[in-house]
């Protein structure tokens, strides 16, 4: 095969590691479980997002748990895939596994069903990051409830969740405790931008002052509220 021909061959083939993350991604556990749990469909009630936020706050800590998990393993799955089909050499490796998991990521924010509407893409993102950026998640986790038992606001642990992941894995690479690459900073760099693009509601209501807060071990299902 020649260079022309290899080249339009990973082409292609990143290609379809695109279009088939992004297929994963459009899996709306959100709306499924809404449906199946109490045929609700999350579109239509709270912030009218189907993901693992509004499922909580509609259908109660159980159903958002079930859903955030859901949502957690899509970026999981599409970064496996990404390393099934392209297993060497570590550039291309890196390559693919950042466009799986922002395929995955775009997917869950806009699916190719439902109207195209889909969650925030906290969780599949955080999905993603997980196995590509491995230890760089915990600055996100540590950032999101640390942010979450200040405030008791879930949007503002999610953005807080953004600058955790980005933050720590630049961080953890100066240090040399996992791998640098460009395509992973690139993944962190959008993955991020699509999150607080997609917050830009509860950006709103905090400015406002309007943004709800979540009662942190309290019992019952809680109200549907307007988050994200």
């Amino acid at each position: 095969m020649t260079g022309t021909e290899t080249t339009v061959v990973l082409v292609l083939l990143l290609a379809g590691i695109a279009l088939g993350s992004y297929a994963v991604g459009s899996i709306s556990s959100g709306y499924l479980v809404g449906k199946i749990y109490r045929n609700v469909d999350l579109r239509r009630v709270g912030s009218g997002s189907t993901g693992a936020t509004n499922t909580f706050r509609t259908l109660g800590p159980g159903a958002g748990v079930l859903v955030a998990l859901f949502d957690i393993a899509k970026g999981a799955v599409a970064v496996w895939l990404a390393r099934a089909l392209i297993p060497s050499p570590p550039d291309l490796v890196h390559l693919a596994q950042a466009i799986a998991a922002a395929g995955a990521v775009v997917g869950h924010c806009w699916p190719a069903f439902l109207d195209g509407r889909g969650g925030r893409g906290v969780a599949t993102a955080f999905g993603g990051l997980v196995f590509i950026a491995t230890p760089a998640w915990i600055g996100a986790v540590l950032a999101f409830f640390l942010a979450l038992a200040i405030t008791r606001i879930v949007s503002v642990s999610s953005l807080a969740s953004v600058a955790g992941g980005v933050g720590g894995y630049v961080l953890l690479s100066a240090l040399g405790m996992t791998p640098f690459h460009p395509a992973t900073l690139a993944f962190t760099l959008v993955a991020g931008g699509i999150i607080v693009w997609r917050h830009r509601p509860n950006i709103e209501r905090l400015r406002r002052g309007a943004e709800p807060r979540v009662l942190l071990f309290a019992g019952g299902k809680p109200p549907a509220t307007p988050a994200g």
